[in-house]
C-alpha cells in the first residue's frame, strides 16, 4: 500500500511539472509576438521626420564639415541625399590637358568692368618655391622661361552653364581664364581657381600657376 502511495505521489509530481512547463510555454508565445512588433522597421518618411537616419560608417559628411571654401553641392539624381551648387562642381572637374576652351565664354560686362586684375604666382614644382609673383591686368600677357601666360578674364564667381560665366559679381569662386603658350604652342587654355588650384592648371613638367587673388584695380 505504501509503495502504491509513493508511485501515485510521483505520478502527480511529474504531472505538475509538465503542466507548469506547458503553462510557461503558452505564456511565452505572446511575448515573442510583442518582441517582433518592437523591431518592426519604421517607414523612411517617418525616419526622415525624426532625423535619425545615418550614413554608413566611414562615409564622408554631406553638407557638413566641407573643406573651407568648398561650394555647396546640389541637384543630384533623384533619391540622392541633397548635397548643392552643381554648376560650381562641374566647373572644377579636373582638367590639365585643355588646349582650347570647350564652350563659349560669356562673362557679363558688369563683371568685366568691376574685376580688372589678378595676382598670380608661378611656382617651381621641383622646389615648391615661388619663381615669380606678378599682378596682371585682364587682357595682358606675361612671359617667363619660354612661357607666355595671357589672362583673358578675371572672374569672381566662375561657373559652367552653357558656357564659362560668372554667377554673381561677388568673389564666391574666384578664377581667371588663361591661355598659356610654350615656344608659340598652346599648352593650356582654361580656368585656374584660387580655392582649387590643382584641379585645373597648366600641364607643364616644372611650373604651375597659382591664383593668389583678384582685384578691382
Amino acid at each position: 500500500m505504501r509503495k502504491e502511495s509513493l508511485a501515485l505521489a510521483l505520478i502527480l509530481a511529474l504531472s505538475g511539472t509538465t503542466l507548469t512547463a506547458c503553462g510557461k510555454s503558452s505564456e511565452t508565445t505572446p511575448k515573442k509576438e510583442e518582441s517582433s512588433k518592437a523591431i518592426e522597421p519604421k517607414p523612411l518618411t517617418e525616419l526622415a521626420k525624426e532625423d535619425k537616419s545615418q550614413l554608413p560608417p566611414g562615409h564622408p559628411p554631406i553638407n557638413k564639415n566641407l573643406p573651407e571654401g568648398h561650394p555647396p553641392i546640389k541637384n543630384m539624381p533623384e533619391g540622392h541625399p541633397p548635397i548643392g551648387g552643381q554648376k560650381e562642381l562641374m566647373a572644377m572637374h579636373s582638367g590639365k590637358n585643355l588646349t582650347h576652351f570647350d564652350r563659349p565664354i560669356n562673362i557679363p560686362e558688369e563683371v568685366q568692368k568691376t574685376w580688372k586684375s589678378a595676382t598670380i604666382d608661378i611656382v617651381d614644382k621641383t622646389s615648391g618655391k615661388v619663381a615669380k609673383e606678378v599682378k596682371v591686368k585682364s587682357g595682358e600677357t606675361i612671359s617667363f622661361k619660354g612661357l607666355e601666360i595671357k589672362v583673358l578674364y578675371v572672374v569672381p564667381h566662375l561657373v559652367l552653364d552653357s558656357g564659362y560665366t560668372s554667377a554673381t559679381n561677388e568673389p564666391q569662386n574666384p578664377a581667371i581664364l588663361v591661355e598659356v603658350k610654350e615656344n608659340g604652342k598652346t599648352i593650356y587654355a582654361g580656368p585656374i581657381y584660387q580655392k582649387f588650384p590643382h584641379m585645373y592648371n597648366v600641364n607643364h613638367p616644372r611650373y604651375e600657376i597659382i591664383l593668389k587673388g583678384i582685384s578691382k584695380e
